[in-house]
């Protein structure tokens, strides 16, 4: 307690210093917070998508990259499809319980907000294939001329049952609005299977899901499709293939955006060991004097680091307030660049979590090289030190 107190008067005797510290572990800390929070939102909601689809095998083209979010920009965007022959072999197989052929597509939405991500799907199979999808207004009917839209969407395009939306030449009337949590289901309009070939000019599926009856022998299903069918262009992947593929795409962009908060953080490091330094050799001779009437080295650099810590925290703390408006006005401007219908970043308490260490290691490296000087003080020399 000693120590706590000694470090926190000396943290309020040097303010404009402790301020000038705070503010560069604030700026790391926020920085780290906002910018993770774009990879942190988008596995969120891509497990979640994941966990929403009763789907264990998925065959899609070769060029596709494997992310739930459908077009993201040109990510995930291919011309290339799957003939729509295969699907009746492929339902023949023995383990196969159904199969659902996918149309991807994308309209401009209505407010200009963004891209609108729509699926074409089977009316008679589509709920199977996505079980998390509740009704929430009207009914989930798609017709020739119905789009039942995620929540998300909804609210974002100000649209309710009954309204119509325009895509082309086509006006396409609202029958229902459907929910299923945080995922990308949210944000997508789904209309029919026939109205997407339609659209599309009957180029075949972007996707083919498949539901197997027995999932422990899901990798027997993928193995028959590769080798009895061996389906030009395609590659066929497991459900937890398909997710690894996703996430590999979500490591990546977590590894630019936490290489871009690192230097924030290298900064407030810097910062505040050059805090801590100057703090060390003002009170040289304190430490000296403290040594000389029996404290014990360990009681010295504890007051070195307690004080460092405690700056950090602090820092820290205001850090993750302004990271989560960062990550919101990042967030808008994400969605703008990318033409996003849905949102991308996400606080976790994970994130939180993690900067809180992070602001805890900046405080501990700071005082690492302080803590060196005082442990091999001279007691005399200290005394004497000017």
């Amino acid at each position: 307690m000693v120590a706590v107190t000694l470090a926190i008067r000396n943290v309020l005797r040097r303010r404009e210093r402790s301020l000038l510290t705070l503010l560069g572990v604030l700026l790391a800390v926020g920085t780290f917070v906002a910018m993770v929070s774009l990879a942190e939102g988008m596995y969120k909601r891509v497990s979640l998508e994941m966990d929403g689809r009763a789907v264990d095998v998925y065959v899609v083209p070769e060029t596709a990259a494997t992310l739930p979010t459908g077009p993201l920009g040109t990510i995930g965007l291919t011309s290339d499809t799957i003939n729509v022959k295969w699907i009746d072999q492929i339902a023949k197989l023995d383990n196969v319980e159904d199969v659902c052929p996918i149309v991807r597509s994308q309209w401009t939405s209505p407010s200009k907000k963004g891209i609108i991500m729509v699926l074409g799907v089977d009316p008679q199979k589509w709920r199977r294939c996505m079980p998390a999808l509740k009704v929430v207004a009207g009914d989930a009917t798609l017709g020739d001329r119905s789009v039942v839209l995620g929540r998300g969407l909804a609210e974002a395009e100000g649209k309710s049952v009954g309204d119509t939306i325009k895509s082309g030449q086509v006006v396409y009337k609202v029958t229902g609005i459907v929910q299923a949590g945080a995922g990308f289901q949210d944000y997508f309009a789904y209309i029919s299977l026939k109205s997407a070939y339609a659209a599309t000019d009957g180029r075949g599926a972007s996707e083919v899901w498949i539901s197997t009856k027995d999932r422990h022998r899901t990798r027997e299903v993928v193995r028959q499709i590769e080798t009895k069918f061996r389906i030009p262009g395609a590659k066929v992947l497991s459900r937890e293939d398909y997710l690894g593929s996703a996430n590999d795409y979500i490591e990546y962009a977590w590894y630019l955006q936490f290489a871009i908060s690192a230097i924030g953080v290298l900064i407030a490091i810097t910062a505040a060991m050059n805090t801590m330094l100057m703090s060390t050799y003002e009170r040289m001779r304190e430490f000296a004097t403290l040594r000389a009437i029996g404290a014990a080295r360990t009681t010295v650099i504890s007051m070195v680091v307690t004080e460092s810590v405690i700056l950090s925290v602090i820092g820290g703390l205001f850090g993750m307030i302004f990271g989560i408006v960062g990550s919101s006005l990042l967030n808008r401007a994400m969605v703008v660049i990318l033409q996003l219908s849905f949102p991308l970043a996400s606080i976790t308490l994970p994130l939180l979590v993690e900067a809180l260490a992070l602001s805890i290691f900046v405080g501990l490296v700071g005082a690492a090289i302080p803590s060196i000087l005082v442990w091999h003080i001279n007691i005399v020399s200290g005394l004497r030190y000017e």
